[in-house]
């Protein structure tokens, strides 16, 4: 449990952030839905999960290149 307001402003901040982008998500889909039905959802779909999936594992390389410059830079290899 949260014991100090910090917390509980990081928690608030989370969850809005989570909030909004499970908001933009709904109306990136519903927006596919208007244009072509459901033919038009699973691609956009399908197009989004691969956006998220790319930039997941861009952000994996690179926290991974970082971690291994640091490494080098402190004669750990």
């Amino acid at each position: 449990m949260p014991s100090n307001a910090l917390d509980w402003a990081v928690i608030g901040l989370v969850l809005f952030i989570a909030g909004g982008i499970i908001l933009a998500f709904t109306l990136y889909l519903r927006t596919a839905y208007c244009k072509g039905g459901w033919r038009q959802v699973k691609t956009s779909f399908i197009l989004a999960i691969v956006a998220l999936v790319a930039l997941y594992l861009v952000r994996t390389a690179e926290n991974f290149d970082v971690r291994t410059f640091k490494d080098i830079v402190n004669h750990k290899r």
